[in-house]
This record gives C-alpha cells, structure tokens and sequence, in this order.
C-alpha cells in the first residue's frame, strides 16, 4: 500500500515558449470511456492575449509544490480560431489518433495488425497491445474514418470490448501499465468527502497526479472500504491556486 500526501498542491503548465504557474484556472479530465484525456487552461485577464502557442505544440502538465512536480498529462494544443488567446486546450497523443484518416482494405488480418497500422499511420511509437489470438479475418474494409473510429471499428467488427488509451505517452488497448503500488485514500487523512451519484462514488481530495483511471486504489471511509478501480479523475484550480481531485469508482450498495 502507498501513503503519499500533497499540501495545497498547484499546477505548472509548460508549452515550448512559456512556463505558467499563476494567473489561470486549470481543470484536467482523465476517463475510461472518452479515450483521450484532456486539460483546459482558463488563462485570467492579466495573461490573455500575451500567451501565444501553435495549434499541436508540445505541452506538459504537472502538478505540485516546490520543486517537487509530477507530471500530469503530456500532450499538445489544440488551438481554435475562437479562444485561443484566452484559453489553452491540451489533450494527450488520442489527438493524433483522431486527426488522423484511416482509408484501405486489409487481407487475412487480425485486430493487432490493423490497430498496429493505425498507430503507425499517426506516428506513434510506443504502444501495448493484448495480444489475445482473436482470429482473422479474410477482409476487413476502412472507409474514411479516423483513427479513433478505425479502432472501435476493431472492436465491433470481431466484438472485442477492450479499453484503449494513453498513459504517460504509451498507447493501451486491452491492456494497461503495470501498477507496483495501491495508494491509500482514507477518512479523515486525505478524504475530505465521499459522496454517491448513481452507480458512481465520487471521493474529493487534493491534486494527487499519481492516480489515474484504470488503476486501482484502497478506500477507507466509514461508507464505504475496499479496493476499487479508478472510473475517472477530474482535477480542479481557481485562480487562487485552489486545488482539488475528484475520484470516480464503482461499488455496490
């Protein structure tokens, strides 16, 4: 079990001219289901309009104190004509998979071979693929689609529901990074709350950049104890620097 704690933590957003840690609000999203995570940086009225970036340029989120800094989300930005020069949307390397058209017809191929040729295609390099034996199939047709929907097309065609994502700049599909340590949230220690909606738990906490969807995590709290699966993370900051986590899981009762 691990037991790490982080006081008032804030966030530093690095682009290739710029290292920002004050005069924004940030909010960064991290889900299972929508397959990209992403950051949005909110900039205040004393930087809008002087921060500057190109649409794709490297960005790197992290979180913190001190010199001690965790990083968050490595992606790039996304730079629309509308709010660019108030804001900054940063999502990790999905945005490559998505940008990129997917068009052919593939012979006596497998799931990984087309997903292989996907990642390829969008220049990705380091991947983890299951490498369950799925069959093949005589022929498998993509007609103009992203290569985000070419994958979920993978996925329907030979009726294989895994997950696939992103982490720390490796792409998973059906598979995920290997988790050496169950970090610990417990009441009273770094729960401030523990709420239901629906099917979700929602726990609120500080900024703890270590936890990410899919892994799994001990809770300790009066209403509810086990160890669940991460569902989905948000991290939230106001332009006080206040930060806070929320953790999604399920559970019963």
């Amino acid at each position: 079990m691990g037991y790490k704690r982080l006081i008032s933590p804030e966030f530093r957003i690095s682009t290739k001219k710029y290292e920002i840690t004050s005069g924004m609000e940030v909010e960064c999203f991290s889900s299972r289901e929508s397959r990209s995570d992403w950051c949005k940086v909110e900039l205040t009225s004393q930087l809008q309009g002087i921060i500057s970036y190109e649409d794709m340029e490297k960005a790197t989120v992290e979180l913190g104190y001190g010199d001690d800094y965790d990083i968050l989300l490595q992606g790039y930005c996304r730079r629309t004509e509308g709010d660019y020069w108030k804001e900054i949307m940063i999502r990790d390397a999905m945005i490559k998979v998505e940008r990129t058209e997917i068009k052919g017809t593939f012979i006596d191929c497998t799931p990984q071979d087309i997903i292989r040729y996907v990642l390829t295609q969008a220049g990705i390099k380091e991947y983890r693929l299951n490498e369950t034996e799925y069959g093949k199939k005589d022929t498998f047709i993509v007609n103009k689609q992203n290569g985000i929907k070419a994958i979920a097309q993978v996925g329907s065609t030979w009726g294989i529901d895994n997950d696939f994502f992103f982490q720390n700049e490796i792409f998973y599909w059906g598979c995920k990074p290997e988790q050496e340590t169950i970090y610990v949230l417990e009441e009273s220690e770094n729960i401030l709350s523990l709420k239901k909606y629906g099917e979700l738990y929602e726990i609120e906490t500080l900024g703890v950049p270590w936890i990410h969807h899919s892994q799994e995590v001990e809770v300790v709290h009066s209403k509810y104890s086990g160890t669940v699966k991460v569902e989905k993370t948000i991290i939230k900051s106001d332009a006080r620097g206040y930060t806070r986590m929320y953790i999604y899981f399920k559970g019963g009762g």
